[in-house]
């Protein structure tokens, strides 16, 4: 059994088409199908049923599937340790973050870059639920988000900060000088929020459920930076963190009277039981000092 016949089992499960697979791969199709038959053979059991031009994993198939995963990971690993093991000079880090925690990441980038100038930062930004799911199948080094409720599991999280909700307005907003808004004129006002997935929404509609109240949602966005655009406008209102809001010229926070509790607790996010590099654990000490501020 050879790590590449594991990679090229991997693909095949995730697109279901050997073809495909093959082209993410940069192999023919004759070479990951011969390599996929080698490994059945070695197990004594089919890997896939072969239905048309789709394949779709077998029992057998899926039952192996985490371990191979696992041993695709700990191979990953033993490669960064070696590599670690020469300092933090080169090398490549995934960051995943939130569009809420930008300003934090932005923060702690120029810093880091210029202590450590030859490591190559890729930053992916999404909602909470698509960014763990992708560190949870090691597709990110770390992760920068606030905690949806509910998720948990299988992360190993290091508080960074607190930021309470807010109604959020541009100063031409008509409602812009209130000093504070209650939930049932809230309902009432226009708004554009983010799309279910954020953290952000999953807190309002809880809010909502709770208090049996329906917002006027007008609009829904999956990014905080076009929202916080269109409010220039002076018109629409949205409920966001003051996070996701910090340093944005125009713009008022207005607190909500509320008994519940509205603060939402910023997190890095580490996935469990794997090798964390060292460029990673640089960066984070950099992100802990950021959302210090």
């Amino acid at each position: 059994m050879e790590l590449r016949q594991l990679k090229y089992f991997k693909a095949a499960c995730e697109l279901q088409n050997f073809s495909e697979a093959a082209r993410a791969l940069y192999i023919s199709q004759s070479t990951l199908s011969q390599q996929i038959k080698q490994l059945e053979d070695e197990l004594e059991v089919l890997l896939f049923d072969r239905i048309g031009k789709r394949i779709v994993p077998t029992e057998a198939g899926l039952a192996f599937l985490p371990y191979a995963n696992k041993a695709l990971q700990d191979a990953e690993d033993g490669k960064q340790i070696l590599r670690d093991l020469k300092g933090i000079k080169i090398g490549n880090l995934h960051v995943g973050v939130t569009y809420s925690m930008g300003p934090v990441l932005v923060s702690a980038l120029e810093p880091f870059t210029k202590v450590y100038p030859n490591i190559r930062l890729r930053i992916t930004f999404g909602t909470s639920e698509e960014l763990l799911h992708l560190l949870e199948n090691n597709g990110l080094d770390i992760l920068l988000s606030f905690q949806p409720e509910g998720i948990c599991d299988g992360f190993e999280r290091v508080p960074l900060f607190q930021s309470r909700l807010y109604f959020i307005v541009h100063e031409s907003h008509p409602l812009s000088t209130l000093s504070s808004i209650t939930l049932k004129r809230l309902s009432e006002t226009p708004l554009i929020l983010p799309e279910r997935g954020f953290a952000t929404r999953k807190k309002i509609e809880e809010l909502c459920l709770k208090h049996q109240l329906t917002f006027t949602v007008g609009m829904e966005i999956n990014d905080v930076h076009t929202i916080l655009h269109i409010l220039k406008g002076g018109y629409w209102a949205t409920v966001l963190t003051q996070a996701a809001v910090s340093n944005e010229a125009g713009l008022v926070q207005i607190p909500i009277l509320c008994a519940d509790r509205l603060t939402s607790q910023g997190y890095l996010f580490w996935p469990q039981g794997t090798y964390r590099k060292k460029a990673a654990v640089a960066f984070a000490a950099f992100l802990l000092e950021a959302g210090r501020k």
